[in-house]
C-alpha cells in the first residue's frame, strides 16, 4: 500500500493523474458527491444560538466507495484533489468529514489543467481547506433546498401534483415565458427601404449597388430606430419611417428621372480584434451556434477532454478546467502561443506585445485561467486519430479560439460614397469593404447571427468611384417589411441572457436548462425554447403569489451575497436562516390561488353568457377557458393552440366494438389521470372499466426488409408484455401487464429494442461513463453492450385495448394509436455478462446504533 493516497472525484482524473505522482502515491476516486442531503427530509436545521447545520447522508451508491476510501486513508497520507471550483471544495470537505480527517492539516491540492507540470507544482505548493468556498457551496444547496421543499408543496395543493419550483429554474423559465408572452403579443408594424442600382453616367456597364439613405434633411429609418429614440424630439425629427405603400411609390416617382453625382467619398482602414478566449458561457454558446451542441453535450465532451486521454503515449488532459469565467491566460501559455504562430504562420501574424483580456461578468473569479489546451502545440491534427468526432470538434475549436487570441488583427478597407441629386433632396450610399490582412481570421473567424441584418459583408473588391462622378439611377426598388417579434431562445442566447443578468454560475447554465427540459417545463423544437403550459402556469403562479422568487434583481442579489460568503465577508448561516424565515411568512401570509388570466381574445360562457378566463387543469396539464362565475358556474370551453376560444367537444358515443365486462353493455373512451380508458355506458349504475395498454413494441427487421412489429415481453412472465407507465410522481418507466402478479419493472424509460441476448429491456447508458454502456434488465443475467452515442433511440409505443378483438392486435385487431415511425435498432457491440445487484430484503433486523448526523456549524 502507497504512503500517499490523492482523492479525486473522477475515475478517469484517477487514472491520469496515476500516471505522473508514481509508485509512492495511490490515486481513488470518490466518484462525485460521496454525501448528500436526503430526498425525504427537509435537511435545515436552525439552532437557538442562531446557528444553523444541513443534515447529509452516504447514499446507498457511495457506501463502498466510501469505504474503499476510509480503508485507503487509515494508514496513509491524504491528498485531497477533487476541482478547484466550489463543488470541489464541497467535495473535498465532506470526505474529509465523512473520512475523520483534519480538516486544519489535511493536504488541499487545485490545480486547472491535468499534465505532468501542474500536478507536480500543486503537490509541492499543497494548501487546507477554504471553508468559505464551503460554506458558500452550502448555502447554495440550502437557499436552493428552501425554494423546492417550501414553495413545492404549494404548487401541489394550488396548481397540480408531481411538480416543484426551482430558485434559478424558475427565473429562468419565466425568461422563456416572458419572451413567449412577448411574441403573443407583438404587433408587426409595416416600414419599407429602398435598394437602388446606380450607374455610371459615361459608362452604363459600370454599376454599383447603393441604398436610399435619406430624404432632404431625414435618414430613412426603420420602426427600431422610432423606438430607440422615443421622447427625443430633436432625435425623432432626423427621421424617416415610410409607413405604406403609397408614401413609397411617392418618393419612387419623385427619384426618378434625376441627375445624380458623388458628393463625398470615405476611405477607411478598419480593424477587427479577435474575441477573448472562452469561459464556461461562451464555449457553451459557439458550441451551440457552431456545432449543434446542447449545454450538456458540450460540457460532458469538454469533462472528457479535461480529464485527460492516452495521447502519443501520455496519459494528458487536453484542455484547462472547463467551469471558469475568466478570460485570463498564463503567461506560459501566452509564451507558447506567440512561439506557436511565429512558427506556423509568420512574424506579420506575431504579436509585438501579448493581447490580454478583461471579464465583464459579474463576480467572475479573474485568477482563475479561461478555457485553452493545455499545450498550444498540440494541435487538432495531432491528436484527431485519439479523439472521437465530438471530442475533435469540440478541442479544435477551443485550440482555433485560443491561438486567435495572440494573432494580429484583422484589417479591412472601407469605401463610403454618398449620391445625390442636383437639389440634395435625396441621398443614396454605396458602400463596401474587403479583407486586406486576414490576422486571426486565418484560425478563428468570429461568428455571425445568419438572422441578423448586417451591411457590412466582405466583398471581392471595392468599387471604383470619385467625388463628383456623374451616375444615373438605373433602378430603384422599394422593399416592404414587417416588423417581427423577438426571437425565441436558443440554449446560446439564453446562457448569454442568464450570464448577463448574473443568474446561477459557469457550472449550473447545463443543468438549469436540462432541468427545465425534463421537468417538461419547455420544449425544443428546431433548436428554439418552446414554454409548455405545464412552464407557463407554474410562472403565472409564482408571479402572482411569489413574486421574489421569479424576479431577475432578486435572484441575481442572492447570487452576490454566495459570492460574499465566498469571499468570507458574510456567514452562511445568517443567509440560510434569514431567506427561510423570509420564505416560511410569504407561504403563511400569502393564500395563493390556482392562476385564472385573461383570454387572449374575450369569449362569453357557453352556459350563462358570463365572461370566461383561461384556467390550468392539472389533471391534463393543459389550459382552458372556465367562466368567471366559477363555481356557482361550471361553463368551460376548450382553448385552441393560439389562445382563442375553440369550439366545446362533442360528449364521445359509445363503442360498439367494446363490450362492458360487468354488465354487458357498451363501453364509452373517455381521458383520466392515467390516460385513456373505456368506461361502462351505464356508469354510475354500473362502474364497469377497461384501461388502455400503452404497450412497448418494437420493429424486428430481422430477414426481412419491411420487419414485423413486435411486442415487449415481460422477462419473468412470458404471457404479459410491458406497458410504458406513469407513476404516482408522474416519472414513466415500463412495467409489465401482468401486475401485481408479475412485478418486473424498469424504472426508467428503456431503450428502442429489447436485448439481443434475453429479450429484456435495455436500460439508457449513464452519463457518467467515458465510454455509452447499455445493460439489460434481465433479472437472473444481465448483459452488457458498448454503443456508439450516448443518445439512442427510446422505446415507442401503441395503445391497445387487451382482449378486445378490434383493438388487440394479438387478437388480430388494429390498435387505436402506433407510432409514425420505429427507431432502428442501435449499433451494440457485446461486452460481458454479469449477475444483477441483490435488492435489499425488507426482513426486519436488529437496529444498528444510530450515526450522528454530519453537521457543519456556522
Amino acid at each position: 500500500m502507497a504512503d500517499n493516497l490523492v482523492i479525486v472525484e473522477s475515475p478517469a482524473k484517477a487514472k491520469t493523474i496515476q500516471r505522473y505522482l508514481g509508485n509512492d502515491y495511490e490515486v481513488l476516486a470518490s466518484y462525485g458527491h460521496i454525501r448528500d442531503l436526503p430526498r425525504s427530509d427537509f435537511a435545515i436545521e436552525v439552532e437557538q444560538a442562531g446557528g444553523c447545520h444541513l443534515t447529509y447522508i452516504v447514499p446507498d451508491g457511495s457506501k463502498k466507495h466510501v469505504s474503499a476510501l476510509r480503508k485507503a486513508a487509515k494508514e496513509a497520507t491524504v491528498w485531497l484533489a477533487p476541482d478547484l471550483d466550489r463543488e470541489g471544495e464541497a467535495i473535498a470537505w465532506h470526505i474529509a468529514d465523512e473520512l475523520g480527517l483534519d480538516v486544519e492539516t489535511t493536504h488541499r491540492v487545485t490545480f486547472d489543467s491535468i499534465t505532468k507540470e501542474a500536478i507536480q507544482e500543486a503537490f509541492a505548493a499543497p494548501r487546507t481547506l477554504n471553508l468559505d468556498l464551503v460554506d458558500a457551496q452550502q448555502a447554495r444547496r440550502a437557499v436552493d433546498r428552501i425554494v423546492g421543499y417550501r414553495l413545492s408543496p404549494v404548487l401541489w395543493r394550488t396548481v397540480s401534483s408531481g411538480i416543484s419550483a426551482g430558485r434559478v429554474q424558475s427565473v429562468a423559465l419565466r425568461i422563456i415565458v416572458d419572451r413567449e408572452n412577448e411574441i403573443r403579443a407583438f404587433d408587426p408594424q409595416e416600414y419599407w427601404d429602398f435598394d437602388a442600382t446606380m450607374a455610371d453616367a459615361e459608362d452604363a456597364t459600370d454599376t454599383y449597388d447603393a441604398r436610399l439613405y435619406a430624404v432632404g434633411d431625414r435618414r430613412i429609418a426603420k420602426p427600431q430606430d422610432i423606438e430607440k429614440h422615443e421622447g427625443n424630439d430633436k432625435k425623432l425629427a432626423e427621421l424617416l419611417l415610410v409607413g405604406d405603400q403609397e408614401a413609397a411609390d411617392d418618393i419612387v416617382e419623385r427619384a426618378t428621372g434625376r441627375d445624380y453625382h458623388v458628393a463625398e467619398v470615405r476611405r477607411t482602414e478598419a480593424k477587427q480584434r479577435p474575441k477573448a478566449p472562452f469561459t464556461t458561457s461562451t464555449l457553451q454558446q459557439d458550441a451551440a451556434n457552431r456545432l449543434g451542441f446542447s449545454a450538456a453535450r458540450t460540457m460532458r465532451v469538454a469533462q472528457q477532454l479535461y480529464e485527460g486521454m492516452r495521447i502519443e503515449g501520455e496519459e494528458v488532459g487536453l484542455i484547462t478546467y472547463m467551469r471558469t469565467d475568466s478570460v485570463n491566460l498564463s503567461s506560459q501559455a501566452v509564451g507558447e502561443i506567440t512561439s506557436l504562430v511565429d512558427e506556423k504562420f509568420g512574424d506579420r501574424y506575431t504579436l509585438a506585445k501579448p493581447r490580454q483580456y478583461s471579464g465583464k461578468t459579474k463576480g467572475a473569479q479573474e485568477a482563475h485561467e479561461a478555457i485553452r489546451p493545455t499545450s498550444a502545440f498540440r494541435s487538432p491534427d495531432r491528436v484527431a486519430s485519439q479523439l472521437s468526432t465530438d471530442q475533435l470538434r469540440l478541442y479544435d475549436l477551443i485550440w482555433k479560439r485560443t491561438v486567435a487570441t495572440q494573432m494580429a488583427d484583422a484589417i479591412k478597407d472601407r469605401v463610403s460614397a454618398d449620391v445625390v441629386d442636383a437639389e440634395q433632396e435625396f441621398t443614396f450610399r454605396i458602400t463596401g469593404q474587403v479583407l486586406k490582412f486576414d490576422g486571426f481570421i486565418k484560425v478563428y473567424t468570429n461568428w455571425r447571427d445568419p438572422d441578423a441584418e448586417d451591411d457590412e459583408r466582405d466583398a471581392d473588391s471595392l468599387p471604383e468611384i470619385t467625388e463628383g462622378q456623374a451616375l444615373d439611377l438605373a433602378e430603384l426598388l422599394a422593399n416592404q417589411h414587417f416588423t417581427t417579434p423577438p426571437p425565441r431562445f436558443t440554449e446560446a442566447t439564453l446562457v448569454k441572457t442568464l450570464e448577463a443578468e448574473g443568474i446561477g454560475r459557469p457550472s449550473t447554465y447545463a443543468s438549469i436548462i436540462q432541468t427545465l427540459v425534463n421537468r417538461e417545463y419547455v420544449r425544443l423544437e428546431s433548436r428554439r425554447f418552446f414554454p409548455t403550459p405545464l412552464g407557463e402556469v407554474v410562472t403565472v403562479f409564482l408571479k402572482n403569489h411569489f413574486t421574489e422568487v421569479v424576479d431577475v434583481n432578486f435572484t441575481s442579489r442572492m447570487e452576490e451575497t454566495l459570492d460574499e460568503i465566498a469571499a468570507g465577508d458574510e456567514q452562511w448561516c445568517r443567509t440560510v436562516t434569514r431567506f427561510l424565515d423570509e420564505v416560511d411568512t410569504w407561504v403563511d401570509e400569502r393564500k395563493p390561488e390556482r392562476p385564472r388570466t385573461p383570454l387572449v381574445e374575450p369569449a362569453d360562457c357557453p352556459v350563462c353568457g358570463s365572461p370566461m378566463e383561461r384556467v390550468f387543469s392539472g389533471k391534463s396539464k393543459q389550459w382552458f377557458a372556465s367562466c368567471s362565475r366559477w363555481p356557482d358556474c361550471d361553463g368551460t370551453l376548450p382553448l385552441n393552440d393560439d389562445g382563442t376560444v375553440g369550439e366545446p367537444e362533442p360528449e364521445p358515443e359509445p363503442d360498439p366494438n367494446v363490450v362492458c365486462p360487468e354488465d354487458g353493455g357498451l363501453m364509452i373512451p373517455r381521458e383520466g389521470k392515467y390516460g385513456l380508458f373505456y368506461g361502462c355506458q351505464n356508469y354510475p349504475k354500473c362502474k364497469g372499466i377497461l384501461n388502455v395498454q400503452n404497450r412497448a413494441v418494437y420493429m424486428d427487421r430481422q430477414g426481412d426488409a419491411d420487419g414485423e412489429v413486435k411486442a415487449f415481453r415481460s422477462p419473468t412472465d412470458p404471457g404479459s408484455f410491458m406497458e410504458l407507465r406513469r407513476s404516482r410522481y408522474g416519472k414513466p418507466f415500463l412495467g409489465s401487464t401482468g401486475y401485481p402478479d408479475d412485478q418486473f419493472a424498469v424504472w426508467s424509460v428503456p431503450l428502442s429494442h429489447p436485448c439481443p441476448e434475453c429479450g429484456a429491456p435495455l436500460r439508457k447508458p449513464p452519463k457518467n461513463r467515458k465510454v455509452p454502456t447499455v445493460i439489460c434488465a434481465g433479472p437472473e443475467l444481465e448483459h452488457v453492450f458498448e454503443a456508439d452515442d450516448f443518445e439512442l433511440p427510446t422505446v415507442t409505443t401503441m395503445e391497445v385495448v387487451p382482449g378486445i378483438e378490434a383493438y388487440d392486435p394479438e387478437l388480430g385487431g388494429t390498435p387505436l394509436s402506433e407510432p409514425e415511425e420505429y427507431p432502428p435498432m442501435p449499433s451494440l457491440t457485446y461486452v460481458d455478462e454479469q449477475k444483477p445487484k441483490k435488492k435489499k430484503g425488507k426482513a426486519k433486523k436488529k437496529a444498528a446504533p444510530k450515526k450522528k448526523a454530519s453537521k457543519k456549524k456556522s
